[in-house]
């Protein structure tokens, strides 16, 4: 080794150069997938979090990744104004009208009728190869036989879950939902996962299946934050049997 670097000093530097380069990125990269467990969520920000909300908090990460943070993080009170701007232009592009009362509709909807309700009807037999095919890509329909295979009972359930929770978080911190509400509609929707669900893979399964159907095509950068925050961050180490009680919320 000593022989290479005396004979080769230009490509030993340029050697180093790559790893430090490669440590610095990696580095980088950990700190975005941890800084959810960073900053207003930190260590003492986390130590006043009950379990309940620990739950509800790991129940709606799957939607952090990119720019969707600011909308299903309903225990941060801490609330920027450019935080709050992005939240209503994230909600008036996905639910229409910021107020109460479309919120709260939005909510209902999503919780007990959903994208889920075209996996049952595609799942009644009511439809023929010809309807699905023209109601549906061949993407979406790979994706609804995928359903019928591994969430057969579920379909996507938890895409409409984890929505649902982005909505009512989003609702809360643009100021058209008491946090009280809010968090109590997010108890239900978290009780419902843990009554459909067996674990926290088998949920989030439930929701990349969803999403890719909502798209339109197979993206698994969600699910890959997901892997993500599951190896890095504290947010799933709360256990999925959890028991969920109002009085922590």
């Amino acid at each position: 080794m000593d022989a290479f670097i005396s004979a080769h000093p230009a490509i030993t530097g340029l050697i180093c150069i790559v790893i430090i380069g490669a440590a610095i990125v990696y580095t980088i990269t950990l700190c975005k997938v941890a800084g959810v467990a960073g900053g207003k969520n930190g260590p003492e920000a986390r130590k006043r979090l009950t379990p309940t909300q620990k739950f509800i908090l790991a129940a709606s990460s799957p939607t952090i990744a990119h720019n969707y943070k600011c909308v299903i993080d309903i225990w941060d009170t801490s609330k920027s104004e450019v935080g709050v701007e992005r939240a209503k232009q994230l909600l008036k592009w996905g639910w229409g009208e910021v107020t109460y009362e479309n919120v709260k509709k939005s909510a209902d909807d999503c919780l007990n009728r959903g994208h889920n309700m075209k996996f049952i009807e595609y799942c009644s037999g009511s439809m023929s190869s010809e309807e699905a095919a023209s109601k549906y890509t061949d993407v979406q329909r790979e994706l609804l036989e995928k359903m019928k295979v591994k969430y057969p009972k579920q379909g996507m359930l938890g895409w409409d879950f984890v929505r649902t929770l982005s909505i009512v978080g989003g609702a809360y911190m643009v100021g058209v939902m008491e946090y009280e509400e809010a968090a109590k509609i997010a108890l239900v929707v978290c009780r419902r996962m843990q009554e459909n669900f067996s674990s926290w893979d088998d949920m989030v399964g439930s929701y990349t299946l969803g999403y890719q159907f909502w798209r339109g095509k197979k993206k698994k950068d969600r699910l890959k934050y997901y892997k993500s925050l599951k190896r890095f961050s504290w947010i799933y180490k709360i256990s999925w049997d959890t028991p969920l009680r109002e009085e922590e919320l």
